[in-house]
């Protein structure tokens, strides 16, 4: 359920990202298309200028309004798995930055994973108990001797009670029970066999989760990193095409073109966020602390 709710939450903010973004290149489009029309007139631009300047405009407009509609839809889901009333209005107060995480050796995460996880402990009580049970069906092979003593007072009046005392052993030596005891012993075993088995493949299960886990974090860092230099490029891209078109040596095709290569470095590092932190998230979890631990683990603290 953590880890449901942290990626819904992390949905909500790469939706908002995404608007912004959106309206970051709204306002570019509407510069462009300002600048277009202007020389346009100015007699130093075609028409076909404005017209594609136009074009680029509503595409915008139209993709924020997507990310507008993806927000909204995307904060219900987060609402209603954290029990807020759907109408209720809330603003999230943490924006989960991108933050780098030590990297953790794959044994201190087995570690720590087969320390901590609650499915893990679960486990080894089973075993435990099915290693009672069966030595106590074990048990039933062995004589038991009972001892009982009494004391007490008897008379008819009160000044004849007369002292008494009684003392029973009992020993009972199961010669005819062999073979119920040995049926207990073999189901007990059995038993005890199948929980051995399934604490083996939990083993297994944790060790791929966290190497898994190790593997999408470490792999979704670098295409953060990735995405962060395109993005860059992105922009100086879009400066030096701008510069361009208004200096009158390039049509707008290259702005746009530009403009349009920005939008998608930019989709692509909050995608690269996101999935950035969801892994971090998805390792909390294999390690067994997907509450305890996300201060350290998600938010890099």
């Amino acid at each position: 359920m953590i880890l449901v709710c942290g990626s819904l939450y992390l949905q909500v903010v790469s939706a908002e990202s995404r608007v912004e973004a959106e309206r970051a290149q709204l306002e570019t489009a509407k510069a462009l298309h300002t600048l277009a029309r202007d020389r346009k007139e100015a007699g130093s631009a075609p028409g076909i200028d404005v017209l594609r300047a136009e074009v680029a405009l509503r595409s915008r407009e139209q993709q924020l309004i997507v990310a507008e509609n993806a927000v909204a839809k995307s904060r219900l889901a987060l609402a209603r798995a954290i029990g807020l009333p759907l109408g209720q209005e809330f603003r999230l107060t943490d924006r989960v930055p991108y933050a780098e995480l030590p990297s953790i050796p794959l044994e201190a995460g087995l570690e720590r994973a087969y320390r901590d996880r609650a499915d893990w402990k679960a486990a080894l009580a089973l075993v435990r108990a099915a290693e009672q049970s069966r030595a106590a069906a074990s048990g039933e092979y062995l004589p038991t001797l009972a001892l009982e003593a009494d004391i007490g007072r008897i008379g008819q009046t009160f000044d004849s009670l007369k002292t008494t005392y009684t003392l029973e052993a009992a020993l009972r030596v199961p010669i005819f029970e062999g073979g119920r005891t040995h049926g207990k012993v073999l189901e007990a075993e059995a038993r005890l066999r199948s929980q051995k088995d399934a604490l083996e493949d939990l083993r297994v299960r944790i060790e791929l989760d966290v190497r898994s886990a190790i593997l999408d974090l470490t792999a979704a860092g670098e295409r953060v990193r990735v995405a962060q230099a395109a993005g860059e490029l992105a922009k100086d891209q879009l400066t030096q095409a701008q510069d361009r078109f208004a200096a009158g040596v390039a049509g707008n095709l290259e702005v746009v073109q530009a403009q349009e290569s920005l939008a998608s470095a930019t989709d692509n590092q909050i995608t690269s966020l996101y999935d950035f932190n969801l892994a971090k998230a998805t390792l909390a979890r294999a390690l067994g602390a997907a509450e305890s631990a996300y201060g350290e683990v998600v938010k890099g603290e």
